[in-house]
C-alpha cells in the first residue's frame, strides 16, 4: 500500500483540522526547546545588564604615607568593568530599589574601608569590608549570578590589597636581608670590641690588683702616720706649755731685776752724789746688801737648748710626715690615674657601681691627703718660724748668760769695795762699777722684756698653732683611715666585679659570635627572596590556575540543550498520544502488526518531524553549534522513536490512565534525568531512579554529540532497544485487543 493512501490517513483526513492539528504536535519539542532556550541562550553573557546599586561612603586615608581613595577607585572600576550594570546611588535609595525588585544586589563601601584596608600589616589589623546585600525571592537565579560576580568583586580586591602588601613585604624583606648583613656585620665588630674590651678588663684587673696592694699598703702607712700625728700632737701640746712656762720665767726674771735696780736706785743716786761724802758714803756702802740675783745661768742655756731641740725634731718629723703624706697623695694620684685609664678604655665600666665607689673614694682619699699635706706644710712652717724665734731667744738669752757670771763676781767682790771705800780712788771705781752695773742690769732687764720675752710669746703661740694643726690632722685621721679602709674594700669588690664582668664579657663574645652567625645565614636564606614586579605579582596570585576542560559548552542555551531537546521530546509525545486516537481504526485490521503498522503511517512521520524539525530550528534559530551535527540528528531520531513507542504502549495498554501515568514519568524524569544539575545533589530516590529513566540516556548522549564529542553506543543502544520492545509490546497488546474485539471504528463506518 502506498503511503499516504493507507486506511489511517484517510481517516485524518476526514477529521476536520486533525492534519493541522498534526503539524501542530510535531512542532510541540520545537516550542519547548527552541523557543524556551532561545529566552536564555546566553544568560550568563548579559550579566551585565544586571541592574546592581553601589553606594560609596569610603574616606581617603593615608596607606604607607601616601593619601588614598580605595573606594573611589573601586567604584570606578567596577563601573568601567561593565561585568554588572553598576548603578551609583545613595544608601536609601539602594535600600528601596534593593526591595522593590529594581536592583538584585547592592554593594556598599563604608567609610572605613582605606583606613582598614591600611592596617593589614599593623600590630591591630582591621580586615577592610565591602556590604553586599541580595535579595534572593526577586530571582534565584539571578541571586546566583550576583554572589558569583561578588566573590570575583571579592576576589579582585583582594589581590589588588595583596598586591601592595606584597610588594611592601618584598621590599621590607629586602632591606631585612640588608640590615642582617649590616647586623652580622656590626655583631662581629661588637664580638671584636666585646675581645678588646676584656683584655682592657683584664688589664684593668691587673691595675686593681696593684691598686688593692697599694690600697693595702697607704692603709698600714695611713696607720703610722695618725699614730704619728697623735705623738706629735702631744709633743706640741708640751711645747705649748713649755714655751708658755719660759715666757712667764723671762717675765719673771724682768721684773725681778726691775724691782731691784728700782729698789736700788735711789741708793746708787745717793752714793754717786755723796762720793764727796765718802765716810758717810762708805759707812752706808757698808750697810747696804748685794742684791740676790737667783737666776742659773745652766738652767736659762738648759732650757733655751731644750726648746731649740724639741722644736727641730718636730720640724724633723713634721718634714718626715710630710714626704709620707706626698708619697701617699702620689701613690693615691697613681692609682686614680690608673683607673681613669681603665676606665677610658672601657666605658661600660663607668656605670659599675664599684668602679664609681672606688673613684670616690679615691677623690675622697686624694683631697684628705692634699688637706694634711697643706695642714702639715703650715704646721711645718709654724714650727719652722717657732724654731727661728726660739734661736733668737737663745742668741739674746747669750749676753745676759755672759753677764750673770759678771754680777756673781761682782756680787762677790761687794766686800772688797767696802774695805776700798777708805780711799777716794776706790771710791771712783766703785762709782764707776756701780754706774757698769746698773747700766748692766737695765740692758739685761731691757733685753729679756724687749726680746726674749715676745720670742717666748711668739714662741708659745706657733707652738699652738702647731698643736691646733696636728689637732685637725689628729680629728682627720681617722676619716684618712675609714676612707683607706674603704678604698681597700672597694678595690676588693671592684677585682670581684671584674672577675664576674670577664666571665661576663667572655659568654657576651661568645653570643656575639653566634649572633653574627644567625644574622649572616638569615641574609643568606632572604637573598632567595627576589623584589622585582614579576614576584610581587606571583606573590599577589601565588598559584596559576591551568583549566583544562575536555569539552566546551559555548553558552547556557548549549549547555541546557540536551535537557530540553529530552523534555521537548518526550513532551510531546504524550501530547500526541492524548491527541490522536491509536484505538479507532478504518476497517478492521487482519492481526496486531497490521493494526500498528496502519497506525505508524501517521505516527511515524510525527515524531520523525518532531526530532528533525527541533533539532534544525536549533541549528538555525539559536545557533546551536554542535560536536557532532549528524549523530546529533540520529540521537533525536532514536530518542524521539524510542519515548514515541513506549509512550503509545502505555497509551494502548492502558489508554487514558496510560496517558496519565506518562505524565507523571515525564515529571519524574525531570529531576531524575540530571539534566540541570548532576544527580549527586538530587535526594535517595532520585539517584535510584536515574538509571531507569529513560531521558537519562537522551541526554547524555545528546551532550556527548553537542559538547563532548565522546560515544553514544550505549545511550542508542538502551534507547532503541527501549523502543524496539515497546514497538513489539504494543503489537502484542493491539492482537490482544483484536482477539477480544476491543476495536473501535469511526461513526459513519460502523452505521455501513
Amino acid at each position: 500500500m502506498k503511503f499516504w493512501k493507507s486506511t489511517e490517513w484517510q481517516r485524518v483526513r476526514k477529521i476536520r483540522g486533525l492534519p493541522l492539528l498534526l503539524i501542530g504536535i510535531a512542532l510541540i519539542p520545537s516550542l519547548y526547546a527552541v523557543i524556551f532556550l532561545s529566552s536564555l541562550w546566553d544568560a550568563y553573557g548579559n550579566v551585565n545588564k544586571l541592574p546592581v546599586a553601589i553606594v560609596n561612603q569610603d574616606r581617603a586615608a593615608k596607606i604607607n604615607g601616601k593619601t588614598q581613595h580605595l573606594g573611589n577607585n573601586l567604584t570606578k572600576n567596577l563601573v568601567d568593568g561593565k561585568q554588572l550594570k553598576i548603578i551609583k546611588t545613595t544608601k536609601s535609595q539602594a535600600a528601596s530599589g534593593l526591595k522593590s525588585g529594581k536592583y538584585y544586589m547592592t554593594i556598599t563601601i563604608p567609610s572605613d574601608f582605606t583606613e582598614n584596608s591600611g592596617t593589614l600589616l599593623s600590630s591591630s589589623p582591621v580586615q577592610p569590608e565591602i556590604k553586599i546585600a541580595h535579595n534572593t525571592g526577586q530571582g534565584f537565579i539571578a541571586e546566583k549570578m550576583t554572589t558569583s560576580a561578588a566573590e570575583k568583586l571579592q576576589t579582585k580586591v583582594s589581590q589588588s590589597l595583596q598586591k601592595v602588601y606584597s610588594q611592601t613585604l618584598v621590599t621590607a624583606t629586602t632591606a631585612s636581608k640588608d640590615g642582617f648583613n649590616t647586623g652580622s656585620e656590626g655583631a662581629s665588630q661588637l664580638s671584636s670590641g666585646i675581645s678588646q674590651l676584656q683584655d682592657g678588663t683584664k688589664q684593668l684587673q691587673t691595675g686593681t690588683t696593684a691598686l688593692q696592694s697599694g690600697s693595702a699598703q697607704l692603709v698600714t702607712g695611713l696607720s703610722q702616720y695618725t699614730s704619728g700625728v697623735s705623738s706629735a700632737n702631744s709633743g706640741s701640746a708640751q711645747l705649748v706649755a713649755g714655751a708658755q712656762q719660759l715666757a712667764t720665767q723671762l717675765q719673771k726674771v724682768s721684773d725681778e731685776i726691775n724691782a731691784k735696780q728700782q729698789a736700788k736706785a735711789s741708793d746708787l743716786a745717793k752714793l754717786d752724789a755723796g762720793l764727796t761724802e765718802l765716810t758717810q758714803g762708805l759707812e752706808k756702802l757698808g750697810e747696804i746688801g748685794a742684791p740676790n740675783i737667783n737666776v742659773n745661768s745652766n738652767d736659762i742655756n738648759s732650757n733655751a737648748q731644750n726648746l731649740t731641740d724639741g722644736l727641730t725634731q718636730i720640724q724633723t718629723n713634721l718634714g718626715q710626715l710630710k714626704v709620707g703624706l706626698n708619697d701617699s697623695a702620689t701613690n693615691a694620684q697613681n692609682v686614680a690615674d690608673s683607673l681613669q685609664a681603665a676606665i677610658k678604655s672601657d666605658p661600660q665600666l663607668m656605670s659599675d657601681p664599684n668602679v664609681q665607689k672606688a673613684v670616690q673614694s679615691l677623690n675622697e682619699l686624694d683631697g684628705s691627703l692634699k688637706a694634711s699635706v697643706s695642714s702639715a706644710a703650715a704646721t711645718g712652717d709654724a714650727a719652722e718660724k717657732s724654731g727661728l724665734a726660739a734661736q733668737k731667744i737663745n742668741k739674746d738669752l747669750q749676753p745676759l748668760v755672759a753677764a750673770l757670771p759678771e754680777l756673781k763676781n761682782l756680787q762677790a767682790q761687794l766686800p772688797e769695795l767696802k774695805a776700798l771705800s777708805k780711799g777716794t780712788q776706790a771710791t771712783k771705781g766703785a762709782q764707776q762699777a756701780i754706774k757698769t752695773l746698773n747700766a748692766s742690769l737695765t740692758e739685761v732687764s731691757n733685753g729679756i722684756a724687749t726680746q726674749a720675752v715676745p720670742g717666748a710669746q711668739q714662741l708659745a703661740h706657733g707652738a699652738s698653732q702647731l698643736n691646733t694643726g696636728l689637732s685637725q690632722l689628729n680629728a682627720n685621721s681617722g676619716i684618712l683611715n675609714q676612707g683607706a679602709s674603704q678604698l681597700n674594700s672597694g678595690t676588693t669588690q671592684l677585682l670581684e666585679g671584674e672577675n664576674q664582668a670577664i666571665v661576663a664579657l667572655g659568654q657576651a663574645n661568645t653570643g656575639a659570635q653566634t649572633l653574627s652567625q644567625k644574622l649572616a645565614d638569615g641574609a643568606v636564606k632572604l637573598s632567595s627572596i627576589h623584589n622585582q614586579k614579576s614576584n610581587v605579582t606571583a606573590l599577589s596570585k601565588p598559584v596559576k590556575k591551568d583549566n583544562s576542560d575536555l569539552s566546551k559548552v559555548a553558552n547556557n542555551g548549549t549547555g541546557m540543550a540536551p535537557y530540553m531537546m529530552s523534555v521537548g521530546l518526550f513532551v510531546g509525545m504524550v501530547a500526541f498520544s492524548a491527541i490522536f486516537d491509536f484505538m479507532t481504526v478504518g476497517k478492521k485490521p487482519k492481526n496486531g502488526f497490521l493494526w500498528w503498522a496502519d497506525k505508524q503511517t501517521v505516527n511515524a512521520p510525527v515524531w520523525i518531524a518532531q526530532a528533525l524539525l527541533m533539532t534544525a530550528l536549533l541549528f538555525i534559530v539559536d545557533g546551536m553549534q554542535t560536536q557532532k551535527p549528524v549523530m546529533t540528528f540520529v540521537v533525536a531520531l532514536v530518542a524521539s522513536f524510542a519515548f514515541n513507542q513506549f509512550v503509545i504502549l502505555f497509551n494502548v495498554a492502558f489508554g487514558k490512565l496510560g496517558s496519565g501515568i506518562m505524565l507523571i514519568l515525564m515529571v519524574l524524569q525531570l529531576s531524575a534525568s540530571a539534566g540541570t544539575y548532576p544527580i549527586e545533589l538530587s535526594n535517595g530516590f532520585f539517584n535510584a531512579i536515574h538509571p531507569w529513566m529513560p531521558m537519562t540516556y537522551s541526554v547524555h548522549a545528546l551532550r556527548e554529540t553537542i559538547s563532548i564529542g565522546g560515544s553514544v553506543a550505549l545511550d542508542l543502544t538502551v534507547l532503541l532497544s527501549l523502543g524496539i520492545v515497546s514497538m513489539i509490546l504494543t503489537w502484542g497488546v493491539y492482537q490482544m485487543k483484536l482477539k477480544h474485539n476491543q476495536l473501535s471504528f469511526p461513526q459513519s463506518s460502523a452505521a455501513e
